[in-house]
């Protein structure tokens, strides 16, 4: 049986190196508030992205991003509205994104997709 903490670390990682690709910066990793978890927050030009890193090994019980749904999606916006209120950066232009990552049988991360302006935040007023 995977160890899944260990294989999301590694999924978080690979998102991670992923994203620096892209031009971003990292701004923070596993951010933990009561009843949301951001896995990573970066900042794209003037945009702060929050991101969702879901990693699978199969497509058996769908795809990595089929699995942030809209409870997860609802749990993510409050998440970053509390986190973002308390560093007073509210009033920023954001956007959530899911990085879709695969994991092999010896656990190698790699980054399969990557959704940009995944969800619309204005859906959860």
């Amino acid at each position: 049986m995977r160890d899944t903490s260990r294989s999301g670390r590694a999924g978080e990682r690979e998102a991670e190196r992923e994203l620096s690709r892209r031009g971003m910066t990292l701004l923070e990793r596993n951010v933990r508030l009561k009843g949301a978890e951001i896995d990573l927050l970066a900042l794209d030009g003037k945009t702060i992205v929050i991101i969702e890193v879901k990693a699978r090994s199969s497509s058996a019980f769908g795809t990595p991003e089929e699995a942030v749904d809209r409870k997860k999606q609802r749990s993510l916006v409050r998440g970053a509205r509390t986190f973002l209120a308390g560093k007073g950066l509210l009033d920023r232009a954001r956007r959530y994104d899911i990085a879709a990552v695969h994991l092999d049988e010896e656990g190698h991360a790699t980054v399969t997709g990557w959704t940009k302006a995944a969800f619309n935040e204005g859906e959860y007023d």
